[in-house]
């Protein structure tokens, strides 16, 4: 009966270890490179898109082509698009120094420059910002909702994340962690 003690012991220790084993791995979006719909080819991203430099009047988009781009689409006043450009921003510059550019494109349409700007101040935006001025950039990639984020690759082609969720996410960070451990 004095090893009594003992023994529940083990096994409680086994107990925490087994269930310790058992938690969930995190969730993982099969997100897949963008194709077009109804040839199933691989779409690649335009960069000589007409986008109005907001940030960086002189910038311009193709200054971004052949490289590893993160691409945030949104809207100034959208909720969503104001609650998750400090993440998306922070994965940005956590990636910079390996290679990956950033910047932002804000809608087009009845957004005004200034609204834009005002966006860039209140959420200490750095990266460069664009504004879809012609409606080109989001009919062509969007989704219809915003925000959405893309990650292009130096050969054009692009995952386009419909939503900013922890699964999605989760596959952003794995794709970065994966291309730039080459």
């Amino acid at each position: 009966m004095r090893f009594l003690p003992s023994v529940l012991c083990m096994v409680a220790l086994l107990a925490s270890v087994s269930f310790a084993q058992m938690e969930p791995a995190p969730k993982v979006a099969d997100v897949q490179l963008m194709k077009d719909s109804s040839t199933k080819e691989l779409v690649k991203m335009d960069f000589s898109l007409p986008l109005t430099g907001v940030s960086d009047p002189g910038i311009l988009f193709s200054h971004f082509a052949k490289r590893p781009l993160m691409i945030y689409y949104f809207s100034p006043k959208c909720p969503h698009c104001q609650k998750h450009i400090t993440e998306v921003q922070d994965i940005m510059k956590e990636f910079e120094p390996k290679g990956l550019a950033g910047i932002a494109i804000g809608l087009g349409n009845f957004i005004k420059k200034n609204d834009i700007r005002m966006f860039i101040d209140q959420f200490h935006v750095i990266v460069p910002v664009f504004q879809d001025a012609n409606m080109k950039f989001g009919p062509l990639y969007g989704t219809g909702y915003i925000p959405v984020l893309y990650l292009v690759l130096p050969d054009g082609t692009f995952y386009r994340y419909e939503t900013l969720d922890e699964a999605n996410m989760n596959h952003l960070r794995a794709t970065l962690n994966t291309m730039f451990t080459k």
